[in-house]
């Protein structure tokens, strides 16, 4: 095997999470003890959690609580705020901002703790095609410890707890590798579960959509027709618009332009390249055409896009 073979095994979801610029932004835990409750304020991304001991509620709106054990994963995806507590209908609450003000190596105490213990890493992506590719799942990934699937990355989930819990050299460099496997882990379970709702995740595992996503991806300076993705598919030209629509939830031709303007953010970022090489780069004919494509996506002309990111005080 050379090396040119391993380099071109890349899959639709790991390069979408590598073009998006996946990191763990930064490991936390709650020591809780006796009747608790704690709000955590909205975030950016995704925040991954595994408990490591004892048991609590899991709030996420009104109409989605979980019971949560000794073992048990959830992932929460929609940046939404949530609650955590021995009992979600006490009056008194704590922040956890407040709370994390005064943690001690990212372990933050509330009424004493003791009781519940749970660790969590809150990812963070790059661009505006998160938005786009995620806001169809659930706002809950929960993954029971007791589970056959939780023990097909016990391992790992034993390596972070560990890491949380040592202040040794490394630790930090240890927990931002371990996260996104954890990551990864939990989705691929989501994908094959039976619950699994109608979502670009689904779109990958599905055979014949993953094929045209993953070409997309990987061509995208190909002028690709609806014909010729339909093809690739080896469905119907209507019968793969409306698969692709119905599960992704946009059409096969705009998610490739929006596809085209995460690279063309990247691009945009790193200099050297001027505004027609870029269009050139992410397959435009022309730079007013992409200039536009670019205002609708992300709502900026290219250029006011470089200035105000790479200068954030300019007006």
């Amino acid at each position: 095997m050379n090396e040119d073979s391993v380099l071109n095994t890349n899959d639709p979801l790991s390069t979408a999470l590598t073009t998006m610029k996946l990191r763990a932004f930064i490991s936390v835990a709650l020591d809780a003890g006796g009747e608790w409750a704690v709000d955590f304020p909205a975030y950016e991304g995704f925040t991954l959690n595994v408990v490591q001991k004892g048991e609590c509620w899991l709030s996420v709106g009104a109409v989605h609580n979980v019971r949560l054990r000794f073992g048990d994963c959830f992932l929460l995806t929609g940046g939404k705020s949530f609650t955590l507590g021995s009992d979600l209908s006490r009056p008194e609450r704590e922040s956890a901002e407040q709370l994390y003000m005064h943690a001690q190596e990212g372990v933050a105490v509330c009424n004493g703790g003791g009781q519940f213990y749970v660790i969590g890493t809150i990812f963070r992506f790059q661009g505006h095609l998160p938005a786009l590719l995620f806001n169809r799942l659930p706002p809950i990934i929960h993954v029971d410890g007791s589970s056959n699937d939780a023990a097909a990355f016990r391992w790992s989930l034993e390596r972070f707890n560990a890491e949380m819990r040592n202040v040794g050299l490394g630790r930090s460099l240890v927990l931002s590798h371990l996260a996104p496997i954890i990551l990864l882990q939990m989705l691929r379970l989501y994908v094959t579960s039976s619950t699994a709702e109608e979502n670009w995740l689904r779109a990958l595992a599905h055979p014949r959509l993953s094929r045209v996503l993953e070409a997309m991806q990987t061509d995208y300076q190909c002028n690709w027709s609806l014909d010729q993705l339909a093809r690739l598919a080896q469905m119907s030209r209507s019968g793969f618009a409306l698969v692709f629509k119905k599960t992704v939830g946009v059409s096969p031709l705009v998610y490739l332009a929006n596809w085209r303007m995460q690279i063309a953010c990247e691009l945009l970022l790193e200099g050297g390249k001027s505004i027609a090489t870029i269009a050139t780069c992410v397959g435009y004919d022309s730079e007013s055409a992409f200039s536009a494509a670019f205002a609708r996506i992300v709502k900026c002309r290219p250029g006011t896009y470089r200035t105000k990111t790479l200068q954030p005080n300019v007006r």
